[in-house]
């Protein structure tokens, strides 16, 4: 552990790299799907962030979301091809690449990132929304998380564990994700030179309509692949979809990167 960020590996280490951060009350185990079926071509890390689930917000003292994304990355022994992040992790990198940092990634990989519109204003009705919506994606992580273990308990119990599991995290987990949300359009983005990989769910109100039509042109680099049947938590829902997207996105980008053998393998990373 260094700094309160994690790391966990899996592969041999002469692939190239893949590094997965987490979203909000997520943890590094969540990216197996996912290195299940890019492990065979890539040495997977996956980042234990400090909001990682079950932890405090005591990390927003000790840095911005962007500066624990730094010190994350200065963990990883290789060079880093491929930076995959999902929800509040996308964001975090969003606000990373803002921050001045010199390219050190090849390609990004972005999972339900949500952006905010320049034209929304910043007022209660916002405000009551992305409470509502945190409320809506934390009980829906929880699920996700579960997996088939949700379909055989009771839907009261599953609330039940939801709003316990909101009572744990508290005000400071949603502000902390709030202000990432509100400050999104902010950040200029149109510098970045690095291939971008958006996915995420059409229904996705953080990203879907006008907010992907937004960050398009904002970020000229980024390609947007939104489909019906993906979910906030895509990753852990349906990763042989969101698998295929990047693999098709890294031939067409960084082909020289698919080249290699077949073990898939995880590492990770305890920040």
């Amino acid at each position: 552990m260094v700094d309160g960020v994690s790391l966990t590996a899996h592969s041999p280490a002469h692939r190239p790299t893949m590094v997965m951060l987490h979203g909000l009350e997520d943890d590094w185990q969540s990216w197996k799907p996912m290195a299940d079926r890019l492990g065979d071509r890539f040495h997977c890390y996956a980042i234990d962030l400090p909001w990682r689930a079950g932890g405090g917000y005591e990390w927003r003292a000790g840095g911005t979301a962007a500066q624990w994304v730094e010190n994350a990355l200065a963990l990883i022994p290789q060079p880093i091809s491929v930076l995959v992040a999902h929800s509040m992790g996308a964001n975090a990198v969003l606000h990373w690449l803002a921050s001045g940092t010199p390219r050190r990634v090849d390609a990004l990989v972005l999972l339900s990132p949500f952006y905010r519109l320049a034209s929304a204003p910043v007022d209660w009705a916002m405000f009551d929304r992305s409470l509502a919506d945190f409320r809506t994606v934390m009980a829906a992580g929880l699920r996700a998380r579960l997996g088939e273990r949700a379909e055989r308990l009771e839907p009261e119990i599953v609330s039940l564990m939801a709003e316990k599991a909101l009572d744990r995290i508290g005000p400071e987990g949603f502000l902390s994700l709030f202000d990432i949300f509100i400050s999104s359009s902010g950040i200029d983005l149109s510098s970045n030179t690095v291939p971008t990989l958006v996915v995420g769910g059409s229904a996705d109100p953080g990203i879907s309509g006008p907010r992907a039509e937004a960050l398009g042109r904002d970020m000229p680099t980024a390609e947007i692949r939104l489909e019906d049947e993906l979910t906030h938590f895509c990753h852990i829902e349906q990763p042989q979809r969101v698998s295929e997207l990047v693999s098709e996105f890294l031939l067409r980008r960084l082909p020289a990167a698919l080249e290699g053998g077949r073990r898939p393998a995880l590492e990770g990373v305890h920040l």
